[in-house]
């Protein structure tokens, strides 16, 4: 028999916090003031950064480049895959800091993320983070969107020093919250981290499918959109 679900836990960006749209801002400032990137669309110029934003960010969630070090890296390298070379090179710095600027003026939560948390927590339900990032990026993230009120627990990759779909990082998260597995759902955007790693730790996995990609197992729930909030509870089992 199936267990009440008593806590949620969910991935971060791009699940709660709308990444996606804050990259697409920021990207888009920097291609029309960049003249080094006029050989690309704003869509190649994204879909670069991106590439190069998670090679990168591997760097830094194992210590070996710090944020700030590794910012400047990514437009260095993007940089040079448009062509540029000589003094162009040395306008990564401050490439960064623009990006950086727009990035967070474009923050937000995901369309409908703040009344389902509302609505999982007037059910009772504990509510955690499990992410594949650093502490203090996410928790500014949670307060400047307004989703920390409804978070009961941020677990991290920097702390733990685990990262995701490795079944640990759940299992922090579960100890942390006072919940088993068999009561507790993950909700997450990306299949190889979020729902292979909740299917590995026992969790019961919701892919929140926002990108439309074809069905890796029909025997997992998907939603696609974090509205209407009833299909989203629906997808969990709580209604």
């Amino acid at each position: 028999m199936t267990r009440l679900l008593r806590g949620v836990l969910f991935d971060m960006d791009d699940t709660l916090f709308d990444h996606n749209h804050a990259t697409v801002c920021a990207t888009g400032a920097i291609h029309s003031e960049e003249a080094a990137f006029a050989c690309w669309t704003p869509d190649e110029l994204r879909r670069r950064h991106s590439l190069i934003l998670e090679l990168i960010h591997e760097d830094v969630l194992a210590g070996r480049l710090q944020i700030d070090e590794a910012r400047r890296e990514r437009f260095r390298r993007l940089l040079l895959e448009a062509g540029a070379s000589g003094p162009t090179l040395d306008r990564a710095p401050s490439l960064a800091m623009r990006y950086r600027t727009e990035y967070e003026l474009g923050w937000r939560p995901v369309a409908g993320a703040l009344p389902l948390l509302a609505a999982l927590k007037a059910r009772g339900a504990v509510v955690g983070i499990v992410t594949n990032n650093v502490k203090s990026e996410q928790t500014i993230k949670l307060e400047r969107c307004g989703l920390a009120p409804y978070v009961d627990a941020l677990i991290t990759s920097e702390e733990t020093g685990i990262q995701k779909p490795d079944p640990r990082i759940f299992e922090v998260a579960l100890d942390q919250l006072g919940l088993a597995a068999d009561e507790t759902a993950m909700v997450g955007d990306v299949w190889r981290t979020d729902i292979a790693g909740a299917q590995a730790a026992g969790l019961r996995p919701v892919w929140f499918n926002w990108r439309g990609l074809p069905e890796v197992d029909a025997g997992v729930a998907q939603v696609p959109a974090l509205t209407p909030v009833e299909a989203v509870m629906s997808a969990l089992g709580m209604i």
